[in-house]
């Protein structure tokens, strides 16, 4: 009888880890306004929220709701607004991200497929200035959009 039993408890058990995955991978990539990937080489401060260096899957659902990411070992989700959204259909699907001090900050998500721009940090007068003149102060990590 204890054998029927522990037989029963782990085929109950894997059946649960098996749904609970599909259900968790169901909405990891579940259809999305966009989806990409990107390495971050050093820790960076997206919103409110404090990146270490690493790999993330982006996901931005629709432009009302706020940007999800998700470390690439699943222990880790963020969720991150933009302030304002950009017409934007040049460059690079990129982050844009200024350096501040010893500190990276996320200005904006660029995604020209779409023909936007995410504003998560607006550049102030003097950074923008500063950018104009110099045209390098801020930097650009690559971001892998995926179907």
């Amino acid at each position: 009888m204890n054998k029927t039993i522990r037989s029963a408890t782990k085929i109950f058990l894997f059946v649960a880890i098996v749904l609970v995955s599909s259900i968790f991978s169901d909405i990891v990539y579940a259809d999305s306004f966009f989806r990409g990937t990107v390495t971050l080489p050093y820790e960076v401060r997206w919103g409110q929220a404090v990146l270490q260096p690493g790999d993330y899957l982006i996901l931005v659902r629709s432009l009302s709701q706020p940007a999800q990411i998700y470390s690439k070992d699943g222990n880790q989700m963020f969720f991150t607004s933009a302030l304002f959204t950009e017409l934007n259909s040049k460059g690079k699907t990129r982050l844009i991200i200024t350096p501040n001090g010893d500190k990276h900050v996320v200005d904006s998500l660029n995604m020209p497929l779409a023909g936007i721009s995410l504003i998560y940090e607006p550049l102030t007068k003097i950074q923008r200035e500063n950018v104009a003149k110099a045209g390098h102060l801020q930097e650009q990590v690559a971001v892998t959009a995926r179907k």
